[in-house]
């Protein structure tokens, strides 16, 4: 109790001495300008009084801040050399890459044109509408930004030398034109792979039927295999280890770095956009 007590003291003298300082700082700014505005000489010695004030709340109140400010700066480094490493990595093959499509106009309620493109046609479960030639096509594919975006991806894999192999792709058109734009086409199509918006489906479901493609997927140790895909498709519990950050959100084009290994899925690395991962490669 007698601790407590000592602590909320504290936190009084604290935010009393606070308060005092900031009524000084507003005080002598009120004088400072009516000095200046009077011609009189009042307002110097609060004026210098408040340069004595903002140096102590400088010295004291930034300490805190400084401190945090260096782990981040430390925490940034140390990402920055882990996904240099993993980057490189890439260029050995062995990896599930995960991509989030490129760019696309959002559109209001999405995922009911989503609906429309990968289960209202009649070419076959795992297959698609191919709305890029359909009424919607402006709601669910690539806009002209996007195009460029997934054509520019390609040219940097392409620089960079990323051995692509298998690649498998979400029904959905933005998906679809990003695996044939960035990564040459692609060898497949799941329904799995459209995020779960569209569907009444519960979450555990999703997860488990993930994990099965997931470990299914054709992959070898000289190329990396492709998912072109969505951002609410992975889901963080679907790996049974994740190396680093938690978090599995993507920009359009980003992507997750994920390994195989004895049946588990690995979450290796999180690029959250593309310009993260390329600029690796590009020195000066």
């Amino acid at each position: 109790m007698i601790k407590k007590r000592d602590y909320e003291l504290k936190i009084i003298r604290l935010l009393s001495g606070v308060l005092f300082a900031i009524g000084l700082i507003v005080l002598s700014t009120v004088v400072y300008l009516y000095d200046k505005q009077h011609q009189n000489k009042i307002g110097t010695i609060v004026y210098f009084f408040d340069e004595h004030v903002r140096s102590w709340l400088i010295q004291n109140l930034s300490k805190e801040s400084g401190r945090k400010l260096e782990k981040e700066q430390h925490e940034k480094e140390r990402h920055e050399n882990v996904a240099e490493d993993v980057a490189r990595n890439l260029l050995n093959g062995g990896y599930i890459l995960h991509f989030r499509h490129a760019e696309r106009d959002k559109w209001i309620n999405v995922e009911m044109y989503d609906a429309l493109e990968s289960d209202v046609h009649d070419n076959g479960e795992n297959s698609t509408r191919y709305a890029e030639d359909d009424y919607f096509k402006d709601a669910v594919c690539l806009n002209e930004r996007g195009e460029i975006q997934a054509r520019a991806i390609g040219e940097h894999l392409k620089q960079i030398g990323l051995p692509i192999g298998y690649v498998i792709s979400s029904p959905s058109c933005r998906s679809r034109q990003t695996a044939e734009l960035a990564f040459g086409g692609y060898d497949r199509l799941d329904r799995d792979l459209v995020h779960r918006g569209p569907y009444n489906e519960t979450e555990t479901n999703h997860i488990s039927s993930l994990k099965d493609l997931y470990l299914n997927l054709p992959l070898n140790n000289e190329t990396n295999t492709i998912v072109s895909a969505h951002n609410k498709v992975a889901h963080e519990d679907m790996f049974d280890k994740k190396v680093g950050s938690n978090r599995i959100d993507l920009q359009e084009g980003g992507f997750l770095v994920i390994s195989r290994r004895d049946n588990k899925l690995i979450l290796v690395h999180r690029f959250y956009d593309f310009l993260a991962f390329q600029r690796i490669f590009y020195e000066r």
